[in-house]
């Protein structure tokens, strides 16, 4: 699944114009509710600040994310996504809904409440190990 789904977004990626270090900033962004920061980003991407700052600046200059001041801190800068942005994934977004549309309808609710739960747990038994392998490598002093 996991293959497939990258397969997905490499091709979206191409037809957009745009390559993966950007579509993952992106979906990245997108994810965080508004709370994504140049700091987050580079780390989830495994970048270095410098790197993050010239990805961020082409993706401002292009339109797919804003920058925003921190309302609670104002050396902090939050990244936001960009209209560029929302109109180049309007077309997955649709496809994709039409894709789980598709699929679901052959499923009882009763089973997709089943395979909802599972992912759901799955998904935070991923973060605690996650979350534990970070905290070994930052005890040995290595970046995750």
């Amino acid at each position: 699944m996991t293959d497939e789904m990258s397969r997905g977004y490499r091709a979206f990626s191409a037809a957009a114009g745009i390559n993966m270090s950007d579509m993952m900033a992106i979906r990245f962004i997108r994810d965080q509710d508004g709370q994504a920061t140049p700091t987050t980003l580079g780390r989830h991407l495994g970048m270095t600040s410098g790197a993050t700052a010239i990805l961020i600046n082409r993706l401002e200059k292009d339109g797919y994310v804003l920058r925003e001041q921190h309302p609670n801190d104002r050396r902090a800068t939050l990244l936001r996504i960009g209209p560029g942005a929302e109109e180049m994934a309007l077309p997955l977004s649709r496809s994709a809904q039409r894709l789980r549309e598709t699929v679901l309808a052959d499923y009882a609710r009763s089973d997709i409440e089943v395979i909802e739960r599972f992912l759901s747990d799955i998904v935070a038994a991923l973060k605690v190990r996650n979350a534990s392998l970070e905290e070994e490598l930052a005890a040995k002093g290595k970046n995750a």
